[in-house]
């Protein structure tokens, strides 16, 4: 199988699973949450046996649809699965803005690997341009 078609696959593919089933069912969360983290976790399984690693934005992206879409359903209240993608971005706003006081080279630079070739002046521009976007889409929703 084609590497970007999988990668596709796995990063999409849980979210058509959960569209299907919160469409099916009168958009309803609680029908639909169940599926979209059983998808979510086979598809790092894949990725797992795949690659032998799972990248770390879809781990984290993963680990937190499982908390949040897991206290949607336990408490019967949405506002934990709709406040998800405020605490993925101020994360990755922070490891971005932050990430290089702890490592010796920029976050993103490893987040990117050999995807993308930049130099480090323009790593830290976008690392910072991205990280005040992210905080910004913070106080959006």
């Amino acid at each position: 199988m084609n590497k970007s078609f999988f990668k596709f696959v796995t990063d999409f593919g849980p979210l058509l699973v959960f569209f299907s089933f919160y469409y099916k069912n009168d958009k309803s969360l609680e029908v639909a949450i169940p599926p979209f983290i059983i998808a979510t976790l086979i598809a790092l399984g894949f990725v797992w046996i795949k690659e032998k690693k799972i990248p770390t934005v879809p781990l984290i992206g993963g680990i937190l649809i499982t908390f949040f879409g897991g206290l949607t359903i336990y408490f019967k209240n949405p506002i934990f699965i709709y406040i998800k993608p405020t605490i993925i971005n101020i994360i990755f706003g922070l490891a971005l803005i932050f990430g290089k006081l702890f490592t010796k080279e920029p976050l993103l630079k490893k987040m990117l690997g050999n995807a993308l070739k930049l130099s480090d002046i323009r790593v830290e521009n976008i690392k910072s341009k991205m990280g005040i976007f992210l905080f910004c889409t913070c106080n959006f929703k």
